[in-house]
């Protein structure tokens, strides 16, 4: 027997037989199927505010009339990136000892100043760098000695070094606070088989790539603007105002997305890999779709063997390191003037240990590197570096709060907001923010 309340949810109304002027009488789940309206363009809309429905704010939200064309990019490495292997200490023997064979040699850096070199793999964030638009923070983490990838990532997305009671991202609070009734559905967007957390609390999409957000009509031989037609015939007739709101969300935002859906395949030469992740990024800045705020996760970074040479291209680490250089490099190029405006910000979880392993990996560590890309960067290397003697049993210590990074990068970058409630119980003020962004 159902569940009566599954029997009255809006999602059963799916079931219900209604008439549309394409296909006749279909029921809503025949229909959105035959039709390829699947769920990325219909959940997206789940994580909308009711202004979007009913174009005012709702009391949840912020009311904010200021807007910004500034873009963040929230880049998450899942699995603990070894921040040694991407800004490496010059003229250290500690390091070269412990990390024999993996160690980036001093003569193969790519020199940032004359204490750290980037990864010889990192061609283009050094070219970045040479341009004015590459800021480092070694010994970057949280307060938290948390060495557990999903409650450490946890805290990264929360914003937070332990607040159990939070149940919003970072993004999803500086989202939430300065919302207006006149922002645009793309305003953020998370690419992925799901929200990254860090925008959770927010009016954000989510999709795995552009194409699950356009229309298309197989065995039907109909248009991609036929079907739209009928399914926005479909959804009034509901009788319940949450789908009826929600399928007319998700045929605005499928209506928007249409005119770049047919060729959002990435082009020939794009990197894969991390690419992928980055290319419908890409292509909706390009195309000047209002976008504000993009995430992507890469992961893969949880080394635990055979990192190999820092200077052979085949080696793990080095394959892990130019791929993510490579698909940087793609994305500042085909973004093009909007480069002028989009930040890019890099972080992970933790670090990795300093010395390696039996393996030939490292293990979790804590201290990690962020990195802050593109327009509104002040180049060079930022907070406290506590050198490779002086650790946290035998890793680098964490002594530049990631919270400092982000705050900053809000507040130099984006839409005014009262950063406290961004990152509660944190000190927000300028004093101790890093110095890694300009406005």
């Amino acid at each position: 027997m159902m569940n009566n309340d599954i029997a009255n949810s809006p999602l059963n109304e799916l079931d219900t037989a209604v008439g549309v002027p394409l296909l006749g009488t279909l029921d809503r789940r025949r229909f959105l199927a035959v039709t390829g309206v699947g769920a990325t363009a219909i959940a997206a809309t789940a994580y909308f505010r009711p202004s979007i429905f009913f174009g005012q704010a709702s009391a949840a939200t912020g009311s904010s009339s200021a807007t910004t064309s500034n873009i963040i990019v929230n880049i998450f490495l899942r699995g603990a990136a070894d921040g040694l292997s991407f800004l490496s200490p010059l003229n250290d023997s500690t390091y070269q000892t412990l990390r024999p064979g993996v160690a980036i040699p001093d003569a193969s850096a790519l020199a940032v100043n004359n204490q750290f070199g980037l990864h010889p793999g990192a061609v283009r964030i050094k070219a970045l760098l040479d341009a004015g638009q590459a800021a480092f923070v070694p010994a970057a983490g949280s307060p938290n000695n948390n060495r557990s990838h999903f409650s450490a990532q946890a805290m990264m997305d929360k914003g937070s070094s332990n607040d159990p009671s939070l149940s919003t991202g970072w993004l999803g609070r500086y989202f939430a606070a300065t919302s207006g009734a006149s922002d645009d559905a793309l305003r953020g967007i998370s690419v992925g088989n799901g929200l990254q957390p860090s925008l959770r609390g927010s009016a954000a999409i989510a999709t795995p790539n552009l194409q699950s957000l356009s229309l298309y009509s197989a065995g039907t031989g109909a248009s991609s603007g036929q079907v739209q037609t009928a399914l926005r015939a479909m959804y009034p007739g509901a009788s319940t105002e949450l789908l009826r709101m929600q399928g007319a969300a998700a045929t605005d935002l499928v209506a928007e997305i249409a005119p770049i859906a047919s060729s959002a395949a990435a082009p020939t030469g794009w990197p894969t890999g991390f690419g992928s992740a980055l290319w419908p990024i890409a292509k909706l800045i390009s195309a000047g779709y209002p976008v504000e705020i993009a995430t992507a996760d890469l992961g893969g970074w949880d080394e635990h063997d055979a990192m190999g040479s820092a200077t052979d291209p085949t080696g793990n680490q080095y394959k892990l390191v130019a791929g993510l250089d490579t698909a940087l490099g793609a994305f500042f190029d085909y973004i093009g003037s909007a480069a002028s405006r989009t930040t890019v910000i890099i972080t992970t979880e933790f670090g990795r240990r300093i010395a390696i392993n039996g393996s030939g990996g490292t293990d979790h560590g804590r201290g990690m590197v962020m990195m802050v890309l593109g327009a509104g960067v002040n180049p060079g290397v930022h907070g406290t570096w506590p050198g490779l003697t002086d650790t946290d049993n035998g890793d680098v210590k964490v002594v530049n709060d990631f919270r400092k990074v982000y705050a900053e990068v809000l507040g130099r970058r984006m839409r005014p907001t009262n950063l406290a409630s961004v990152f509660p119980g944190f000190d927000t003020s300028q004093s101790n923010w890093l110095g890694v962004a300009t406005a």
